[in-house]
């Protein structure tokens, strides 16, 4: 499968043995239109072992960009990632958040209004460190 076709969200209900409620699920987004709120969404995993397409937070999902950054990592929608630019002050570090935007993925630099396409000096430079969901402090370094 294309990994641009992806989707991830955090899992909200499951019985089985391989996973718990809050962890991230990754696979094939499901949305059953006939069902309550809680089970609408699910997402049935690309990996053995499942039977089923757990439930999962709608708030959580984030569709993957195809795109991986400098270490080879997939980049996700609301992903957080860093970089160090500046040689002369290395300690300074510049994060961007990805997310979705018009018709295409973007990122959006802390503390700017500005939002621009991903493209190759974002894959070449910076690095996911994290994502909204699960680290939401990183967006306020530096405030």
């Amino acid at each position: 499968m294309n990994d641009r076709y992806l989707y991830k969200a955090k899992i909200v209900e499951y019985t089985g043995n391989n996973v718990n409620v809050g962890e991230w699920v990754v696979g094939c987004l499901v949305v059953n239109e006939s069902a309550t709120d809680k089970f609408k969404y699910r997402i049935q995993p690309i990996e053995d072992g499942f039977l089923f397409a757990p439930p999962i937070n709608p708030s959580t999902i984030c569709q993957c960009t195809g795109l991986k950054d400098k270490n080879g990592k997939l980049i996700w929608e609301n992903d957080i990632m860093v970089a160090h630019l500046d040689d002369v002050f290395p300690e300074d570090e510049t994060y961007k958040r990805v997310l979705w935007h018009n018709n295409g993925f973007c990122t959006n630099e802390n503390h700017s209004k500005d939002i621009e396409p991903i493209d190759e000096f974002d894959k070449n430079h910076f690095e996911v460190c994290g994502n909204l969901f699960d680290n939401p402090e990183l967006l306020e370094v530096g405030e």
